[in-house]
C-alpha cells in the first residue's frame, strides 16, 4: 500500500467512524473522542484530515446525500404518475434499509440540522433536491394540471408542506421503525397532495 492509498484508507476509517457516531448521537452530542476510539486513530490524525468537527460532519452528510442520489438515479425508470411515485419511495426505503446509519444521518440533517450549518447543508443537498424536483415534475407531466396553478409555485408549496410533515417527526426520529414510518408518510403525503383523497368520477 503506497502513501496515497494509506492516506485514503485512514480517511475512510475516520469517515466510517464519524458516520456511526453522528448517526447514533446527532451532530451536537457526537464526540470526537468517540470517533477516534471507534476508528482506533489519534485525534491528531483526525484533525490532519478534517480541521474541525463541523467539517467532518459536513463531509459525512455530503457523502450520504450523494450516495442516496446516485442510488436513486441508477435505479429509477421512466415510469409515470403514481407508478413513478411508488417506485421513487420504494427505492428510498430500499436504500435506507440497506444503510441504516446513512438513514439516521440523512434524517438528522433533514429534520434537525444544526442552526449554524443549515445553509451549508442546503448547499450539500442541492443535487438531491434538484433530483426530487425532477421526479415531481415528471409526475406532474403525466396528468392534467389546473391552469391556475404555476408549476414553480406548486413545488414551493409542496416543499413547505413536506417541511410541516417533517416537523412532526423531530421528537420521535431515531429508531428504524420511525425512519421507515416517516418515508411511508412522505409517500402518502405526496400522493394526497397530488391526487387528493376524494375518488372522482
Amino acid at each position: 500500500m503506497n502513501r496515497e492509498e494509506k492516506n485514503q484508507h485512514t480517511k475512510e476509517i475516520i469517515q466510517r467512524s464519524a458516520v456511526t457516531e453522528f448517526a447514533l448521537h446527532g451532530y451536537e452530542a457526537a464526540s470526537m473522542n468517540a470517533i477516534c476510539h471507534r476508528g482506533a486513530v489519534s485525534k491528531g490524525i483526525v484533525y490532519h484530515y478534517f480541521d474541525s468537527k463541523e467539517n467532518l460532519y459536513l463531509d459525512c452528510v455530503e457523502a450520504c446525500f450523494r450516495e442516496l442520489t446516485v442510488y436513486l438515479k441508477q435505479r429509477i425508470t421512466d415510469a409515470k404518475g403514481q407508478e413513478m411515485l411508488s417506485q421513487y419511495f420504494n427505492l428510498r426505503m430500499q436504500f435506507f434499509r440497506k444503510n441504516e446509519e446513512a438513514a439516521q444521518l440523512f434524517c438528522g440533517a433533514v429534520l434537525f440540522p444544526p442552526d449554524t450549518l443549515k445553509e451549508k447543508i442546503a448547499d450539500q443537498r442541492r443535487e438531491f433536491d434538484a433530483f426530487n424536483r425532477k421526479i415531481l415534475q415528471s409526475i406532474i407531466c403525466d396528468g392534467p394540471v389546473r391552469k391556475d396553478i404555476n408549476e414553480a409555485e406548486m413545488i414551493r408549496v409542496f416543499e413547505a408542506f413536506q417541511d410541516f410533515l417533517n416537523a412532526g417527526y423531530r421528537n420521535v426520529i431515531g429508531h428504524k421503525e420511525n425512519l421507515l414510518r416517516h418515508e411511508i408518510d412522505c409517500h402518502n403525503a405526496l400522493s394526497i397532495f397530488l391526487y387528493g383523497i376524494i375518488k372522482r368520477k
